[in-house]
């Protein structure tokens, strides 16, 4: 496999992390004008996280791993056919940026199934590895920091934020004026039977996500809004590993919640679709002065 071609196909939308001139991919990696050069790994993808420090936010390999797993017996499918789904209707949407893309589920669903061109990043490299060593070579992978993006200004049609942090500056400013925005956030029911379980842990009875949808109303005019929910009927094998990936249940006594008590979970995704607001879009140097707004969601890729 030709571990570079992903980096030919469609238009170069990367700039050096260094001096922020364009990158261009020739001879297996990608190079600037004023000569720095980033190698394409063999796995297929490039690093271009410039001095920058991996969050202690991250999950580390095994976690990956794990998620891996569940995402691909399905359990997420529903939202990812709803993706397709709108990503289908979106017009002039040619390239899109998955940022935060994880080990990389999504990014494979939406480029098997539409000709677009996909870009994937992630702060975390055993992610990207993951991903890319599970890609058949026609995403461009990179390693990188969605508060820092190495991408050239008004070069991405949609930018897909996936139960993932958000930098909105850094989304406006690298977005297409007639752009889109596609958030994914844990829906109000999401994990619904653990929140059962673990009630008398909880300091908060309820999950709203509603703070989450202002937030991004500020920065985005929003044009569709879709709950997105099914119940799985799981092995105990897979809701163990539900257990150990939701920060529902991060500060929680595991043993005095027995999960064997519900063999079903609900997973529930609100879709935000927005656009930039008129008169709002951000300069090229937006990333400067941006500082990182989060959001912890239920339940990460």
């Amino acid at each position: 496999m030709n571990h570079t071609a992903a980096f030919s196909q469609g238009r170069s939308v990367f700039r050096c992390p260094v001096c922020e001139k364009p990158l261009r991919c020739e001879d297996g990696h990608l190079a600037c004008a004023d000569g720095h050069s980033f190698d394409i790994s063999k796995q297929g993808y490039v690093n271009l996280a410039f001095k920058t420090k991996g969050s202690a936010d991250h999950y580390d390999k095994a976690s990956f791993q794990n998620r891996h797993q569940i995402l691909e017996a399905g359990y997420y499918s529903h939202l990812a056919e709803e993706l397709i789904r709108i990503l289908e209707k979106l017009p002039h949407v040619v390239t899109v940026l998955d940022a935060g893309c994880g080990e990389g589920y999504y990014a494979r669903a939406l480029r098997s199934r539409l000709q677009k061109q996909v870009i994937a990043c992630d702060l975390s490299r055993d992610s990207i590895q993951m991903a890319a060593k599970n890609d058949s070579g026609f995403i461009q992978w990179f390693v990188g920091d969605s508060a820092r993006l190495p991408i050239r200004s008004h070069s991405i049609n949609c930018v897909l934020d996936i139960f993932a942090p958000a930098n909105y500056g850094e989304f406006r400013r690298v977005m297409t004026r007639d752009g889109y925005i596609i958030k994914v956030i844990p829906g109000n029911g999401h994990l619904k039977e653990f929140r059962q379980l673990a009630k008398e842990q909880l300091r908060r009875q309820d999950y709203s996500n509603q703070q989450v949808i202002d937030y991004f109303t500020k920065h985005f005019d929003l044009v569709e809004r879709k709950l997105v929910s099914k119940t799985w009927e799981m092995p105990p094998v897979h809701r163990e590993i539900f257990a150990d990936m939701t920060p529902l249940l991060f500060h929680i006594d595991r043993r005095d919640i027995d999960l064997s008590q519900t063999r079903t979970l609900t997973v529930e995704g609100e879709i935000l679709v927005g656009r930039p607001l008129d008169g709002d879009a951000p300069t090229e140097k937006t990333h400067k002065s941006a500082k990182r707004k989060t959001h912890k969601p239920a339940l990460h890729k």
